[in-house]
């Protein structure tokens, strides 16, 4: 395995095992998101500093249900490895405020509020917000019946494309027709979105998606309907081939199955390592400077935020909100 992702795995592994011993009621879930929260940032889970942030979310006579419900955690992670964690709760709500004015109020707002306030300032969130609105609405109207509230978050990351909305839009129609029959419709509209992100022609990027995609199939694994494809499209993006992203997923995924930690996790499943294997590897493909010049490895990280946002969303299906006293 890459040094690389051996140091990253280790850190991966080293934070999944704190934050299930000092949190142990959440949602098993959320365990590895918050855990590559902390591997993004190179830090350890700090208990003292993630119940800081979680006071801080409760404490807000601003904060609505929408940030104290299933993603409390990964909000308060996120708050947690930050340098100024009540200045980033603040911009959180900034970001928040203006997404409202653009989106109906939601769950999917809280968490991309989180999300913009750590790669966008207060002087041009709007700016990407609202051409996110206008792409948002060109997707839907594409698409009516696919294109829910979920989809907010691919089209503000979208608005951070270098593309035109028309290239963006032609972009991910011809993505969807290649690979429409590949799985359901909802699965490879959110692949299309993911896949707009990068450049190259929808044909070659679409080939090399059913190239990884195919061989995961050929390896027995079963696909949910949304974060597991978008983070397989995230890793599609990489200018590396295709056998070196399979080795590398391979090499991860044999690393991470030799630990029960995983392997207990019960909303994957004993068979699904290869799901943390995924965001694992997007998270250290994103980070490597190596990986394509500047704009490339811009697609990239905001591929990462909307394949991570799937993971996300898929925690809030699994429960129904709560809200603490």
């Amino acid at each position: 395995m890459k040094e690389l992702l051996e140091t990253l795995c280790d850190k991966f592994l080293l934070n999944l095992g704190l934050f299930t011993d000092f949190c142990p009621l959440e949602r098993d879930i959320l365990y590895p998101v918050c855990a590559n929260v902390m591997c993004t940032a190179d830090t350890e889970f700090d208990l003292e500093k993630y119940r800081n942030s979680m006071a801080l979310i409760k404490e807000n006579s601003k904060m609505l249900s929408s940030f104290r419900s299933t993603i409390r955690p990964l909000i308060a992670s996120w708050l947690s490895v930050s340098g100024d964690p009540r200045g980033g709760m603040e911009r959180c709500l900034e970001c928040y405020d203006i997404l409202r004015k653009y989106f109906t109020n939601s769950e999917h707002l809280a968490l991309m509020a989180v999300m913009l306030q750590r790669i966008t300032d207060k002087s041009n969130a709007e700016d990407y917000i609202k051409r996110g609105r206008q792409i948002y609405d060109r997707m839907k109207k594409e698409h009516r019946i696919l294109t829910t509230k979920e989809d907010v978050a691919f089209a503000i990351m979208l608005a951070f494309s270098e593309k035109s909305d028309d290239e963006l839009i032609e972009d991910m129609e011809e993505s969807y027709k290649l690979l429409k029959h590949s799985a359901d419709k909802n699965s490879i509209q959110t692949v299309s979105h993911v896949l707009a992100m990068a450049g190259g022609k929808p044909e070659e990027k679409c080939a090399k998606f059913m190239e990884l995609y195919d061989s995961m199939i050929k390896k027995g694994r079963k696909y949910g309907k949304h974060y597991e494809l978008a983070m397989l499209a995230a890793l599609a993006m990489t200018k590396f081939d295709s056998g070196e992203i399979l080795s590398d997923i391979s090499d991860v995924e044999n690393f991470l199955s030799e630990h029960n930690t995983i392997a207990d996790l019960s909303e994957f499943g004993r068979s699904e390592p290869v799901s943390h294997a995924f965001m694992l590897l997007t998270t250290a493909y994103a980070s490597d400077e190596n990986v394509g010049d500047r704009n490339e490895r811009r697609a990239l990280l905001a591929a990462r935020q909307a394949a991570l946002y799937s993971v996300m969303v898929y925690s809030m299906m699994t429960v129904a909100p709560v809200v603490p006293e």
